[in-house]
C-alpha cells in the first residue's frame, strides 16, 4: 500500500509539472509575439514618420527649385522688356503693341520654353489680353481670366504672385502660374504683367521617382488651402481646403514645418503626413503615406516571424498535450490501483484483526468474556514471560509469514510512517509459534510507532546468522550455532540509556500514564526465550531504536513445502528457464527461493522493458512468470503479448493483487491468459505452473 501511494504522490506531482510547463508554453510564446508585435508595431510607425519626413525633405527642395526659377525667368524678362539688359537695345523703348508684332521679341521667348518644368511665358497687357507668349506668334489676342493670386513681397524688387492651378490656354493639363508686374516704356496706364506657367507634370514625374503613389499621396497647396498639384488624385486639383482642415490647424500652429496623423479631408483615407513650407512663398508640399500600408508592412513582418515560430510552439504545445494526457491516464490508473489497495488493506486489516484476536485469545487462555480480556492478557503475558505459556510450535519461513502479515504492519504504523522490508532472500526456516511470533512483532511494530509521533522510518530486517562461543560466552542464556534474525528498527526517540537495563521488565514503560501496559516488550522476551532464542536492545536517544529476535535455525524444511494441493508440487524436468518479472524486492525475493527450490533455473527482471531485452536476448525461456502492474511504461499483460509474439512457443504465468475486471480494464489483460492472485503459497504457484505448462504431462 505504502508503494501504491508513493508512486500516487510521484504521478500527481509529475502531472502538477506538466500543467506548468503546458502553461509556459502556451503563456510564453504568447507573451513573446504580443512583445514582438508591440515592438515592431512602434518600429514599423516610427520608420513610416522617418519615410515621409525623408520624402517632404525631397520634394521640398525640389519645388523650391521650380519657384525661385520661375521668379528668376520673370524678372530676367522684365529687365528685358524695359531693356536694361545688354541683348535687349532693339525692344527698348517698344510699346507693347509693337512687341506683340516683334519676332526678334518672340525668339527670345522661346529660349524659356526649353526649361522641363516651364508651360508658357509671356506677357500679358491690360488692353490687349496675350501680348506675347513662347509658344505661338504671333500671339492670339486672347482675353485671359486672371485666378485669384497670392502676394508674395520681396525687398527692393516687384512683388510676384502665385496663382492657382487652372487649366492651361494652350495645354489642356492643369498647371498654375507665377506672374509680376511690367510697366509699359509708353504708356504707365497701359502696364502689363509678364507670366511664367508651371506644368504640373514635371512635379508629379519627379514625385513618383523617390516615392511608390500607391501608398504615398503628395500635395502642393497654397496657404489659403488652394490645392496646387496632387497626385494621386489629379481631379482634386483647385479645390480649396477648408480653414478647419487638419493641414490649415496645423500650419497656423507650425508655418514652416510638422507632421500629423489624421483622415484626408479630401479622400478620406487615413495617412501619416508631414509638410514643409518653401521659403518666403505662401506654398507649401505636404507628403502622406497611408496608415494602412504601414499596418500591412508590420503585418507581413509578424507574418514572417509565425511562420518559423508557430509551427514549433504548435509542436511543443501538442509534444505536452500528449505528455499530460498520458500522465492523466496514469494518475487515473494510480487512483484506481490506489482504491484497490485500499479496499484490499481494509480487507486485510480485518482479517489480521481477527487473528490478532486469536493471538490475544491465546495469551489470556481463550477466555470470552469481554470484561475480563485485559487483566487475563496481563496474566497471560507475564506467563509468557515466565516461560509458563504453551506453544504450538511449527516449521515457518518468517520472510513468508512477515510478507503476509505486511498488511496489518503497516496499519499499525499509520501512513505517515515509512515501512520498509529488508528480507534475505536465502533465508533458513525457523521452528516457532506463528500466533506468537505475529503478536511480538505488532508488540514492536506498535512501540516503532510511538517512539514515532511526527513520521519516521520502521525497517524490518531478517538474515541468517552464525552464533559462536564468544557470543555465547557474553549472553549466557543462549548456545552457539546458526539462528535466524529478525531486526524491527526505527529512526524515532530512542531510549535513555538509564531505562534500557529495565525495558524487559513486566509493567515496565517509558510512555506517558495510560498509554501502555508495560507487558509489550515482556511478551517479546518471553517468546524468544520461549523458543530458544534471546533477544537484544539497542538505543541511542534521537537516534531510534533496535530490537533484535534471534530465533534457532529449524533442522527441517518449512510447512510451507510439505502442504499438498489437489495437484502435486511440479517440479522442473531438464532445467527448465522460467523468467522472473518482479519489481517488489521481498515478493521477488521469495519468487525466487520457491522456484529454485522447485528445480527451476531463473531469470530475473525488475520492469517489462528489462524483461523484453532478456527476450529478445539469446538465453533460452520457457516461461515467463511476472506481475501485472509495473512501473517502466510496460505493464505485465503487454509485455506477455509482446513476449508471445517474439517466442511463439513461450508459456506465461501472470500475478497481481488486484481484481481480474480491474486488470481488464485499466491493463488490457487477456482473458485466456492465467493469473495467480497474490499473496501466494510455493504450493499455489507449483500447481500453476503445472497448469500452464501442460497439465500432468511432467
Amino acid at each position: 500500500m505504502n508503494s501504491v501511494r508513493g508512486t500516487a504522490r510521484e504521478s500527481g506531482e509529475t502531472t502538477r509539472h506538466l500543467r506548468v510547463l503546458f502553461i509556459a508554453i502556451l503563456v510564453i510564446p504568447v507573451a513573446l509575439i504580443i512583445a514582438s508585435a508591440w515592438l515592431n508595431y512602434d518600429a514599423a510607425f516610427r520608420g513610416a514618420h522617418d519615410r515621409v519626413a525623408h520624402a517632404a525633405d525631397a520634394i521640398h527642395e525640389y519645388a523650391l527649385k521650380i519657384f525661385e526659377t520661375d521668379e528668376l525667368i520673370l524678372d530676367h524678362i522684365a529687365e528685358h522688356v524695359a531693356g536694361l539688359d545688354h541683348i535687349a537695345e532693339h525692344v527698348a523703348g517698344m510699346d507693347w503693341s509693337e512687341l506683340v508684332r516683334s519676332e526678334e521679341f518672340h525668339r527670345y521667348l522661346q529660349q524659356f520654353g526649353s526649361r522641363s518644368q516651364v508651360s508658357s511665358v509671356g506677357l500679358i497687357a491690360r488692353d490687349h489680353g496675350l501680348a506675347a507668349t513662347n509658344p505661338l506668334f504671333p500671339a492670339p489676342a486672347d482675353a485671359i481670366e486672371a485666378p485669384g493670386y497670392l502676394q508674395v513681397e520681396r525687398r527692393g524688387k516687384e512683388p510676384i504672385y502665385i496663382g492657382t492651378a487652372v487649366r492651361g490656354t494652350f495645354v489642356a493639363a492643369p498647371q498654375f502660374s507665377v506672374v509680376r508686374t511690367a510697366p509699359n516704356p509708353r504708356s504707365a496706364e497701359a502696364s502689363g504683367v509678364i507670366f511664367v506657367s508651371t506644368k504640373l507634370s514635371d512635379f508629379v514625374e519627379y514625385y513618383r521617382s523617390i516615392v511608390d503613389p500607391r501608398d504615398f499621396l503628395v500635395t502642393m497647396a497654397r496657404s489659403d488651402g488652394a490645392v496646387l498639384a496632387r497626385s494621386p488624385g489629379e481631379d482634386m486639383i483647385g479645390r480649396v481646403l477648408s480653414p478647419a482642415s487638419h493641414f490649415r490647424q496645423e500650419i497656423a500652429q507650425n508655418p514652416d514645418a510638422g507632421s500629423y496623423a489624421a483622415t484626408s479631408d479630401i479622400d478620406g483615407v487615413e495617412r501619416l503626413f508631414a509638410y514643409r513650407k518653401l521659403g518666403a512663398y505662401p506654398v507649401y508640399v505636404i507628403v502622406g503615406f497611408k496608415r494602412s500600408a504601414v499596418i500591412e508592412g508590420w503585418a507581413q513582418v509578424m507574418a514572417s516571424h509565425l511562420m518559423f515560430g508557430l509551427p514549433a510552439t504548435l509542436c511543443l504545445v501538442l509534444l505536452a498535450v500528449i505528455a499530460l494526457r498520458r500522465s492523466v491516464t496514469a494518475d487515473r490508473a494510480v487512483a484506481v490501483a490506489q482504491a484497490e489497495a485500499g479496499r484490499r488493506e481494509v480487507a486485510e486489516a480485518s482479517l489480521r484483526q481477527i487473528q490478532k484476536m486469536e493471538v490475544v485469545g491465546q495469551l489470556t487462555g481463550g477466555a470470552a468474556l469481554q470484561a475480563m480480556h485485559r487483566g487475563q492478557r496481563i496474566t497471560q503475558q507475564l506467563l509468557m514471560f515466565s516461560r509458563r505459556q504453551v506453544l504450538r510450535p511449527e516449521t515457518l519461513n518468517l520472510n513468508r509469514v512477515l510478507v503476509e502479515f505486511e498488511g496489518l504492519m503497516a496499519h499499525a504504523v499509520s501512513e505517515k510512517i515509512d515501512l520498509q522490508l529488508q528480507l534475505d532472500a536465502a533465508l533458513d526456516p525457523s521452528r516457532i509459534d506463528r500466533a506468537q511470533f505475529e503478536a511480538a512483532v505488532l508488540n514492536l511494530m506498535v512501540n516503532a510507532r510511538d517512539a514515532l509521533p511526527n513520521g519516521g522510518r520502521v525497517t524490518i530486517e531478517t538474515r541468517n546468522l552464525l552464533l559462536d562461543k564468544d557470543y555465547a560466552d557474553q549472553n549466557p542464556e543462549i548456545v552457539p550455532g546458526a539462528y535466524v534474525m529478525l531486526a524491527v528498527s526505527d529512526n524515532g526517540m530512542g531510549i535513555d540509556r538509564a531505562a534500557l537495563p529495565h525495558v524487559f521488565e513486566p509493567f515496565f514503560t517509558t510512555k506517558d500514564a495510560g498509554k501502555g501496559s508495560g507487558l509489550g516488550l515482556s511478551q517479546v522476551y518471553g517468546f524468544a526465550e520461549q523458543s530458544g532464542g534471546h533477544v537484544k536492545i539497542y538505543s541511542e536517544v534521537g537516534i531510534g531504536t533496535s530490537v533484535k529476535l534471534y530465533l534457532p535455525k529449524a533442522a527441517e524444511r518449512s510447512v510451507e513445502g510439505e502442504r499438498t494441493s489437489l495437484l502435486p508440487l511440479r517440479s522442473a524436468n531438464g532445467g527448465e528457464t522460467v523468467l522472473v518479472v518482479e519489481d517488489d524486492e521481498a515478493v521477488l525475493a521469495m519468487a525466487i527461493e520457491s522456484l529454485a527450490d522447485l528445480g527451476y533455473r531463473v531469470l530475473v527482471a525488475h520492469d517489462g522493458l528489462e524483461a523484453l531485452a532478456i527476450v529478445n536476448g539469446p538465453e533460452r525461456i520457457d516461461i515467463l512468470f511476472s506481475d501485472i502492474v509495473m512501473p517502466g511504461g510496460i505493464n505485465g499483460a503487454q509485455l506477455a503479448i509482446e513476449a508471445r509474439r517474439l517466442r511463439p512457443g513461450i508459456k506465461v504465468l501472470l500475478t497481481s493483487g488486484y481484481a481480474a475486471g480491474a486488470l481488464s480494464k485499466e491493463h488490457g489483460l487477456p482473458e485466456e491468459l492465467t493469473v495467480l492472485s497474490k499473496p501466494y503459497r510455493r504450493d499455489e504457484l507449483a500447481a500453476q505452473l503445472r497448469v500452464v505448462a501442460g497439465g500432468l504431462s511432467s
